[in-house]
């Protein structure tokens, strides 16, 4: 039986270039990801971004509409006068009070109807 010498040359040059390409092919850029996913990705990586699962954020977002639609307003008596603090603005207007007070200028301008025709 005659050996090839050539033969074990042959199988580790192939297997070298297998190697290579395999190493060549395998680069840290994801190639498939289009300009938008590689930039959130990178936000996501620098802790721009967090990770919430779909359960929690419909949680926060059922949260978010309860905090707007219940306690934006508080009601607080003092004396004849019934003021309003919007809690999410920090805004205060007088709601309520006296018809000979309404008559006053300062007492129109601290009007809570007055705040609403601002908006």
């Amino acid at each position: 039986m005659s050996s090839n010498p050539m033969k074990p040359r042959f199988i580790l040059i192939w297997t070298t270039l297998a190697l290579l390409t395999g190493i060549v092919g395998c680069d840290s850029s994801p190639e498939f990801l289009t300009n938008s996913e590689l930039d959130s990705l990178n936000k996501l990586r620098s802790g721009q971004y967090a990770l919430v699962s779909n359960q929690e954020l419909s949680t926060l977002k059922h949260d978010a509409e309860l905090g707007k639609s219940m306690g934006r307003y508080q009601v607080d008596r003092e004396g004849f006068r019934t003021w309003r603090l919007d809690t999410a603005t920090g805004k205060i207007c007088l709601l309520l009070t006296s018809n000979d007070d309404w008559k006053k200028p300062d007492t129109e301008l601290q009007s809570c109807s007055l705040d609403a025709s601002n908006n």
